[in-house]
């Protein structure tokens, strides 16, 4: 292998990774945000104003990997929950037994990109549950799932 080859291939891989955890919000952004979910949990500020809002929002990255029963959880857990996935299922449709995203990138729904491609994953996942089923797997969508999810 050239040198040349070996150094792009690096740098490739440095912007990688740099593009895999960028938009996963700063200590600054998360600060505000965990501020922000406090003073929904103290009655000063309206749970859906604050997801209607254009403020950088995020929950625990161990909630993609267990799961969870909203009323189970801290409540500060809860409300960061249904702050990202409301602002995820509100661009989200259920066309011809598919979920359809409506949205591209994490930074359009002022949310990591970790969640976003989690959610993104995991619809593409079901997508393809119901296909190779021959849609004998029926999808469910509510038509106000996204504020059901946050008036739970």
């Amino acid at each position: 292998m050239s040198l040349s080859y070996i150094f792009r291939l690096s740098l490739l891989t440095v912007i990688l990774l740099a593009s895999c955890s960028a938009g996963d919000g700063n200590n600054m952004e998360r600060q505000r945000a965990d501020s922000l979910c406090n003073e929904v949990i103290n009655g000063k500020l309206n749970l859906e104003q604050l997801a209607e809002s254009d403020e950088f929002m995020y929950f625990d990255e161990k909630y993609f990997h267990e799961p969870s029963d909203l009323k189970t959880i801290p409540v500060f857990d809860k409300v960061q929950i249904q702050l990202v996935t409301y602002r995820i299922y509100k661009h989200v449709k259920l066309v011809d037994n598919r979920y359809q995203f409506a949205v591209k990138q994490a930074k359009d729904l002022h949310i990591p990109n970790k969640a976003f491609v989690y959610y993104q994953r995991s619809f593409d996942e079901m997508n393809r549950k119901a296909a190779a089923s021959r849609d004998s797997i029926r999808l469910e969508l509510p038509d106000d799932y996204a504020t059901r999810l946050i008036r739970e």
